[in-house]
């Protein structure tokens, strides 16, 4: 039995492309395990590469050399943004064997080695794709809606590594959501490089999301990151249903105009705000997220200053900060007034009091209220967790007499735990 361990770095973009090679090889009835649990003595290691920031670049290297380790016999196949991008960087590492930069490149490569241990006298002559009993999470899966991206921000290599956008079908995409429906998924996440730009002859994202939610049956739906950019009041209203989820992580880089001009992004904030308000108002408990990377190039104290009086005035759910970093290729790296490491790393502490304080009045206000959870697991000690619809954590005050993982139940949201886990309590079967 041919033994496959999938590392995925990155998106969740990335995360899908990972999750559709594993069905792949379901379907070959291989092991495979995109997970990492406890797999040991695999044949392959497939890693994701991620190439958004150098640190990303620098966390995928460091997956191939940890895994390696775990699996000193195992082939290396490396793919993803970081092997279109910079593939010499991967070929020139001893522990890679082949690095690929289309996914039906590591199908071929698949059975290739298959046909390999077939020959191995070790083997004899039993195929290697004995059907494994390896159980998979079947709550919520992503569902790639679109790829690539046209806006070239001065700072981002992605349009470099993933190439112009491209919107796929929306029959396509209903077809692939029947077939996690059919597998037990109850909770789809949407996903790509630019999703708010998904268009069909005249159908944009909301038209999309009108009719998966006709035309099928999923139970919740969800986005994953999406660019600020003028949406319909029917996009707006469509976060009233409620199998849509009131959650979006929303990139906003900067709450400086000018470093907002300087970055090439293609939008104001005062349209940011218009969005966050708008949302709101449809939906009073809608969580909102977002990136803000901080000590761009020319970023003054007065500048980052706006940025951070504009994150409180947006009063986000949470903010996922990063220094900025050059990216060779990218119109920024060629930037005048670059800011200093120390400068950054002290922006960033400051920027991180002020997402705190923010994420924690985010649970205060959901603290009593009452939401609906899809549970996810149960955990060793027989206590179930699982996300709310505007994608709070929780955990059960109380061991279940059932196995609640993959259903969703009525709960009171009661207090914040340690872990920043929202404890709560069932109220539907009491």
């Amino acid at each position: 039995m041919l033994k496959v361990v999938i590392k995925s770095m990155g998106c969740k973009a990335n995360r899908y492309e990972s999750d559709r090679i594993q069905d792949k090889f379901e379907d070959m009835a291989i092991f495979a395990d995109a997970q990492i649990h406890d797999m040991r003595n695999a044949d392959v290691i497939i890693v994701n590469t991620c190439t958004v920031t150098h640190a990303a670049d620098r966390k995928s290297r460091q997956a191939i050399t940890v895994l390696k380790k775990n699996h000193p016999t195992a082939k290396v196949v490396v793919f993803g943004c970081g092997a279109n991008t910079d593939p010499e960087s991967y070929t020139n590492l001893d522990q890679v064997d082949f690095v690929v930069q289309k996914r039906e490149e590591i199908d071929e490569l698949i059975e290739e080695l298959i046909e390999e241990k077939k020959k191995d006298p070790k083997n004899g002559n039993e195929a290697a794709c004995e059907t494994s009993n390896f159980e998979i999470n079947r709550t919520r899966t992503f569902v790639k809606i679109q790829d690539g991206c046209n806006n070239f921000c001065a700072y981002c290599i992605i349009p470099y590594a993933r190439g112009r956008q491209v919107s796929y079908p929306s029959e396509q995409i209903i077809t692939e959501i029947k077939r996690k429906i059919d597998k037990g998924f109850k909770e789809v996440v949407l996903t790509g490089i630019n999703i708010g730009m998904w268009k069909e002859n005249s159908n944009d994202l909301a038209d999309l999301i009108q009719m998966i939610l006709d035309k099928t049956s999923i139970e919740r739906l969800r986005l994953s990151s999406i660019e600020p950019q003028n949406y319909s009041d029917k996009f707006i209203e469509l976060f009233k249903n409620p199998r849509f989820c009131p959650y979006l992580h929303i990139s906003l880089q900067s709450g400086s105009a000018e470093i907002l001009k300087n970055m090439r992004r293609h939008y104001k904030k005062e349209l940011f705000a218009d969005i966050v308000a708008r949302l709101r108002k449809a939906v009073p408990h809608f969580s909102i997220t977002t990136d803000v990377i901080v000590g761009f190039p020319g970023e003054t104290d007065e500048l980052f200053e706006e940025t951070c009086e504009f994150v409180k005035e947006m009063n986000f759910s949470k903010i996922h900060i990063f220094p900025y970093s050059k990216r060779e290729g990218t119109p920024a790296a060629e930037m005048p007034n670059q800011i200093n490491p120390n400068i950054k790393k002290e922006r960033c502490s400051y920027l991180a009091n002020i997402e705190n304080n923010m994420r924690m009045d985010f649970y205060k206000k959901n603290t009593g209220r009452i939401e609906e959870v899809l549970f996810e697991a149960n955990l060793e000690n027989g206590f179930h967790t699982g996300f709310t619809s505007n994608y709070l954590r929780v955990r059960l005050n109380e061991k279940s007499k059932e196995d609640l993982t993959n259903q969703t139940r009525k709960v009171k949201l009661l207090k914040l735990s340690e872990n920043e886990t929202m404890i709560c309590k069932i109220i539907d079967i009491e």
